[in-house]
């Protein structure tokens, strides 16, 4: 198992939230270029050949696919940099944005390309350093190619930090919690248990606790993952007979108590939807799930609209990935 522990004594950077659309396009995203080859040690091969080339001193000028580009940055930024075999208590997601020069044939070179990458590991390492504790790293990073304008093509990334490893499994809820920390601070202090004797949770981190414990995740058979995809929604865009199925509060209550029934409800609910697949014929999200994908993290953040009254909600970041495995 690969040393995830970096101590850094600085305070945490903030964190960019993703804002969920609207549209059921926007909640779903679309898969990135997939492989041809489904051979786990031609993966391998891939990755490393990759690795070679932009962490080598040489410059030679050739050229490569934009959408190669972007599937070698995020397979080698996840499976040398990053830990996707692994679980933390809680889960990080910020982002950053970048630009790559391509011709009329959207190919790119391997300088620009190499150049990007490091611009991408020094990205990685100031958003490290400015994360608060001693248990942190990369889980993954998800590239994507968001638009090429003339000759410029602009990529952004998700990347995905875990703080603290986990204990638990599915375990029973044993007291009530505040609804979410509306500041949202890491590491804390969050709003706490409904009595205020408890300040280090809160109800939606309760929640992600649960959902992200290793049983839940097939870590140990895993190498690694390609093609990551993070899917959003909240409680308005999935709605069942019983109502909301993630917390949603249009009625701006700040301090909310949920109580272990509650707890319950929400985590039986958001076990369903990062297993289910959208029904794309319906307004309504059944579910993240990505299709032909394997379930990594959830990321839970507590947000607020601010309108002629609030409304308090929880929002669900579930990624999903390709994983490959040992050859023997």
């Amino acid at each position: 198992m690969k040393n995830k522990i970096t101590i850094v004594a600085v305070v945490i950077a903030s964190v960019i939230l993703f804002m969920v659309s609207c549209k059921k396009d926007n909640i779903t995203r679309e898969n990135t270029n997939m492989m041809n080859d489904n051979s786990y040690a031609s993966v391998v091969q891939r990755i490393e050949s990759f690795r070679q080339q932009m962490e080598g001193n040489y410059k030679n000028g050739t050229l490569m696919p934009l959408d190669t580009a972007v599937w070698s940055l995020e397979a080698l930024l996840t499976n040398y940099g990053g830990y996707p075999d692994s679980v933390a208590e809680d889960y990080l997601l910020m982002h950053s944005c970048f630009t790559l020069t391509v011709d009329a044939n959207n190919m790119v070179t391997n300088d620009d390309v190499q150049a990007l990458y490091q611009q991408m590991v020094d990205t990685i390492t100031a958003q490290m350093n400015g994360m608060a504790g001693n248990v942190k790293f990369l889980r993954f990073s998800d590239v994507q190619q968001d638009s090429v304008v003339g000759n410029t093509a602009y990529l952004s990334s998700n990347n995905s930090y875990g703080t603290g490893f986990i204990l638990g499994i599915y375990t029973t809820f044993d007291d009530d919690w505040l609804w979410g920390t509306n500041s949202a601070p890491q590491p804390g202090p969050f709003a706490g248990n409904c009595d205020q004797t408890d300040f280090s949770s809160d109800a939606s981190n309760e929640i992600e606790y649960r959902l992200n414990h290793p049983v839940c995740i097939p870590i140990g058979q895993v190498m690694g993952y390609t093609d990551i995809v993070t899917n959003v929604t909240d409680g308005s865009h999935c709605q069942n007979n019983d109502g909301y199925r993630i917390y949603w509060d249009e009625y701006g209550i700040l301090n909310n108590c949920l109580s272990v029934s509650q707890l319950t409800f929400y985590l039986t609910e958001a076990d369903d939807i990062i297993k289910t697949e959208d029904d794309p014929t319906t307004y309504n999200v059944e579910g993240l799930k990505a299709p032909d994908k394997e379930f990594m993290s959830i990321s839970i953040t507590d947000e607020v609209i601010v309108a002629n009254s609030p409304v308090y909600f929880h929002l669900y970041h579930a990624t999903y990935g390709v994983p490959y495995y040992p050859t023997e």
